[in-house]
Order: C-alpha cells, then sequence, then structure tokens
C-alpha cells in the first residue's frame, strides 16, 4: 500500500485531535472533579453512580427531612403529655386536699375553682398544634380538638358510644326533697303535716348504678343500646332508654325498682335498677371478658370547653330539626360504630421499609370522663352551697322572736332538714373527692402510659437516625469512590499529555517540511 504525504497528514491530524480530545477530558475531570462527564464516558461508572445517587437522595430524604419532621411532632407531643401530666397531677393534689379532714367544706369548695381551671388547662393543652395542624386529633388536622368558638349552631351530633361493665358505677345521690323551694316568707307551706311537707325523714341518700355518657345537657329523645358486635342485645338488657322527666324520681326509682334504665338528660346519666346492672354484668364474651355495647343518643347544644364527638365517637352531624338521613349529614368514625376502637394514625417514612407513628389520640390522653368527673364535683358542690344558703336562712328565721310557735316549730322541723341534707351533701362532696382521687389517678396512668409510647418512639427514632447517620456516610464515601476523579493523577495524565501533544506538532511539522521535490 502506498502511504502518500496526504495520507501521512491526514493520520497525523487524527492523532492529534485524538491527543486534544485526551486533554480535554481530562482537563474536564480536573475542573468538574468527576471522572465521567456523561453516561458515554464509562458506562459501568454511570450506572453505578445513578443507583449510589438515589441511595443517597433517599437518605437524605429520611435522614434530613422525614426524620426531623417526626422529632419535632414527637417533641412537642411529649411536652403538651407532660403539661398533661402536670395539670393532672395537680388534680389529684386538690382532690386529696378535698377528701382530708384538715380543710373546711369552704376551703373544699374553693378548691373547686382550681379544678375547673385545671381541668380547662388539660383540654386547653390538647389543642397543641405543629406547624397549624392539631397533633391529637387524627386525620382531622385542622380540626382543634374542642369547639372553642366554633360551636356549631343549629346542627344537631348523634353519637354513637360504647362501653362495657367495667364503665358502670354505683353512685349516691342525696335527695333534698323541696328544701330549695323554701323562703322566708313560703317556709309554713313546707312545715311538718302539709303536703309539700320537708323534714329529716324527708332528706335520703339514696344508691343507683349508672353509667355515663361523654356529654350532659342531652337532647331530650330517648337513647337506643345495641351491642357493638352487631349480635341481638343479651337478655335483660333494655334496649332503649326513656327520657326521665324528674331527676330526683329517676333515682328513686332506680334505687328501688326493678327494670328501669332512663336517661337524664341534664347529667347525660343512665341510670338503671339493680337487675338491669347484673344482667350487663352476666354479657360476656366466651373468654370470660364483658361484652361491648354502645348506646346512641343526640346533642345539639355545646359549649366552648366541650371536646368534639368526632375526635372520640362514631356519630353523625346533621342540621338541627332533621335526622341522619338528611343529605347533608356528615359520617365521622364509622369503624368506631363496629369495633369501638378509635384508630387514625399518621405515620413517617423513616427508613427503607420503615415507617413510625408520630401521633397520639386525644382519646389516649384527654378522657371525656375527665370534664365530667369535675362538672359531677361542681354539682354536688353547688347543691351544698344552695342548702348551706338555706340553713343560713332558717337560722335566722329561728332566731326571729316575732315568729309564733307554730311558725318556729315549723322552721326548726325545716332546719333539721336543711343541716341533715348539709351534713349529706358534705359526706358526699368529700367522698367524691376520695373517690376521685383513684380516678384521676386512672387519667394520670393513662397519660403516663401514652408518654412512655412517645418516649419508645422517639428512641426509636434516635436509632434509626444514628443508623442513616452511618448509612448517609458510607454511601457518600462510596458515590465519592466511584465518581470522584484523582486530582493528582488527572493533572499529571494532563501534563503527559500536554507534552504529546506538543511532541506530535513538533514532529508532524519536521514531516511535512519534506516532499518528494526534495528529491528530484
Amino acid at each position: 500500500m502506498r502511504i502518500t504525504n496526504k495520507v501521512m497528514q491526514n493520520n497525523s491530524l487524527r492523532n492529534i485531535n485524538n491527543n486534544k480530545v485526551q486533554q480535554d477530558k481530562f482537563n474536564t475531570q480536573l475542573a468538574t472533579g468527576k471522572k465521567v462527564d456523561k453516561p458515554s464516558d464509562d458506562p459501568v461508572v454511570a450506572i453505578r453512580s445513578l443507583r449510589l445517587r438515589s441511595d443517597v437522595a433517599q437518605i437524605d430524604q429520611y435522614y434530613k427531612r422525614n426524620i426531623e419532621d417526626a422529632s419535632s411532632w414527637l417533641q412537642l407531643t411529649e411536652g403538651s403529655a407532660k403539661q398533661t401530666i402536670s395539670a393532672i397531677t395537680g388534680m389529684i393534689e386538690k382532690c386529696e386536699s378535698g377528701a382530708s379532714d384538715q380543710y373546711t367544706v369552704e376551703d373544699k369548695l374553693v378548691m373547686i375553682d382550681s379544678l375547673i381551671e385545671l381541668k380547662n388547662e388539660v383540654y386547653r393543652t390538647g389543642d397543641s398544634d405543629y406547624a397549624g395542624r392539631y397533633i391529637f386529633t387524627g386525620y382531622r388536622t385542622n380540626t382543634s380538638l374542642s369547639f372553642g368558638t366554633e360551636v356549631p349552631e343549629n346542627e344537631t351530633y348523634q353519637i354513637t358510644e360504647a362501653f362495657d361493665f367495667n364503665d358502670l358505677d354505683e353512685m349516691t345521690y342525696v335527695d333534698t326533697g323541696m328544701l330549695s323551694d323554701i323562703t322566708s316568707s313560703n317556709f309554713s307551706t313546707y312545715g311538718p303535716g302539709s303536703a309539700d311537707e320537708v323534714t329529716e325523714q324527708s332528706i335520703e341518700s339514696m344508691q343507683y348504678y349508672r353509667f355515663r355518657v361523654g356529654y350532659d345537657n342531652l337532647d331530650n329523645v330517648a337513647i337506643s343500646l345495641s351491642a357493638v358486635d352487631g349480635d341481638p342485645l343479651p337478655a335483660g338488657i333494655p334496649a332503649t332508654a326513656t327520657v326521665a322527666t324528674d331527676r330526683d324520681a329517676a333515682y328513686n326509682a332506680a334505687a328501688t325498682g326493678t327494670g328501669v334504665f332512663r336517661v337524664i338528660k341534664e347529667t347525660g346519666e343512665v341510670v338503671m335498677s339493680r337487675d338491669v346492672y347484673d344482667a350487663i354484668n352476666n354479657a360476656k364474651n366466651a373468654d370470660g371478658t364483658h361484652r361491648k355495647l354502645s348506646v346512641t343518643y343526640e346533642k345539639s347544644e355545646f359549649r366552648t370547653t366541650d371536646l368534639r364527638p368526632e375526635h372520640y365517637f362514631y356519630c353523625n352531624r346533621f342540621p338541627q330539626g332533621s335526622d341522619s338521613t338528611d343529605p347533608a349529614n356528615i359520617e365521622y368514625n364509622a369503624d368506631y360504630k363496629n369495633s369501638g376502637i378509635w384508630d387514625q394514625p399518621i405515620e413517617y417514612q423513616i427508613g427503607f421499609n420503615q415507617k413510625i407513628q408520630v401521633n397520639s389520640y386525644a382519646a389516649d390522653i384527654f378522657s371525656t370522663s375527665l370534664g365530667r368527673d369535675v362538672s359531677e364535683v361542681t354539682d354536688i358542690a353547688d347543691r351544698l352551697k344552695d342548702v348551706m344558703s338555706q340553713v343560713e336562712m332558717l337560722k335566722g328565721l329561728s332566731n326571729d322572736k316575732t315568729k309564733s310557735d307554730s311558725e318556729l316549730e315549723d322552721i326548726n322541723a325545716e332546719l333539721a332538714a336543711a343541716k341533715k341534707a348539709q351534713t349529706y351533701l358534705t359526706d358526699q362532696l368529700q367522698k367524691t373527692f376520695s373517690k376521685y382521687i383513684t380516678r384521676m389517678q386512672g387519667y394520670l396512668d393513662v397519660a403516663d402510659e401514652a408518654l412512655t409510647q412517645m418516649g419508645n418512639r422517639g428512641a426509636q427514632l434516635d436509632l434509626v437516625k444514628n443508623r442513616l447517620s452511618d448509612q448517609q456516610t458510607t454511601f457518600k464515601e462510596l458515590q465519592s469512590n466511584n465518581e470522584d476523579a484523582d486530582a493528582t493523577e488527572v493533572a499529571v495524565q494532563l501534563s503527559s499529555a500536554q507534552v504529546s501533544y506538543e511532541a506530535a506538532l513538533m514532529a508532524t511539522g519536521k514531516m511535512i517540511q519534506t516532499t518528494l521535490l526534495n528529491y528530484l
């Protein structure tokens, strides 16, 4: 094959160009610090780089964003739980003081004001939010735990609430008869022998059984009872509870009658006679646990401090005057109706195939019963205040020298009844304080358990965070080893390519100076 000058020239240009390509490659590596500029430079390195970058990006998402967000949520939740525990601890201290004999009745009445404030503080804590999202309300992060200023108007809630035998209580009620109706001008109307007499015999302390729903001041409709599992109600348990027209009469009937099952709408109590109480006690599953029942009732008037039922129970919300079949009806927590369990976990992805729940449920910390307990103590205290006022009024009348003997006889009989009622109610208040020490301790235990679960989640989050930190370091090191160019080695190679380029230019220059004409 004949090699001409043109062939030699083309070969030289091609080789010089290849040398410049090498220089450009090394120069790019030195400038970018990377081994490859495009996949064709080294397909193996490029593919491995894509995989490593994807892994590093995922780890960064978990480590720098998801875990930080989850940690912030858990820290705020834990702080709120600690505030709740502190408030409940204060309530326990007030109950202990109220159960003590060293404080006067007046002192105990003042303690109730402190109980109310501590209860309100507990529920205010339940409205804590994280970045505009309420942290104790499940998936409804845009809805506060309590109504606050958003009390619904012209709307009714139909609420279904689960309970079992353990939610039943044996209670005491002091029937003061018509004592509160006595005034300084009509006392003779209630003297001994009258149709409405108020004597020591008319003041009674009754024992009755009840369970209490989550709210008081219910609507004036009968409430229905059913089994959570959908099976028929066990024998002896009525399917409906009629609305009591008279509170005292309902307590009397429950204390002395049979087959009694009535709802007192003012207090939200469903009172029952002993036989109904026993029937609920005997309703058990095959494993010996008590069967869960559910009660359905309606309520349309709420206070600003009331907890929203949609965060606790199965309920329907519809315009007042209609029913749950209204097209405007909103249904909440359908699963609760069939299970009695409220479950709306908010989970964060914190690793490969690994999630963690960051939210705690309102029902796990802020029981509706806590506020109802405080209301119950307040009710007893209010009745005691009224009776104490009656005692003072009747004492004043008994010292009135202008009264006749027959009038004084009426007054003294009524005064004896008022003192007996005061004694009963004072004893009931003290025993209620004593009983609620245990109740409040139960709420504290629940809050402590929730706090422990938060701590466990936080500890799990820390472990994952530490592991991801190590993984992040490892994967970035692998990524660097795969992608990053060795600056020293590249600089040497670039210098070598430059020397080769200059030598090629010199050799080519000398070569093309000599042609065939030089030999003619």
